[in-house]
């Protein structure tokens, strides 16, 4: 009766060595994402100042010089948007515990 637990026993020991030999798959470590986001703000801040300043531009100008300057604002409000939809798609390959804060446990 002995050997039918060892035997069940050494096969679970086997696996339970065999899993922790394996390698977890690789993640961003968290010093890249914190770059990556740092990068994202620096880009969103310039982003905000050039919109800013085309508007100043705009609202300042008249006559012809004032469609050429709505015309640049549109154009940079149009490519903030291109802009931010492409950033939103590559974050649906994140995985989802990075994108919502889950990644690892409450307290860490």
């Amino acid at each position: 009766m002995v050997r039918h637990v060892l035997i069940p026993a050494s096969l679970l020991c086997a696996t339970v060595l065999a899993a922790a030999q394996t390698p977890a798959p690789a993640q961003p470590r968290m010093g890249d994402m914190m770059q990556r986001h740092e990068q994202m703000m620096a880009e969103l801040k310039a982003s905000d100042a050039k919109l800013d300043e085309l508007v100043r531009a705009m609202n300042n100008a008249t006559g012809e010089a004032k469609i050429t300057a709505m015309s640049q604002a549109i154009t940079e409000l149009a490519r903030q948007q291109q802009t931010m939809h492409r950033r939103m798609g590559t974050m649906d390959q994140m995985p989802m515990g990075m994108m919502s804060g889950r990644g690892a446990p409450a307290g860490k």
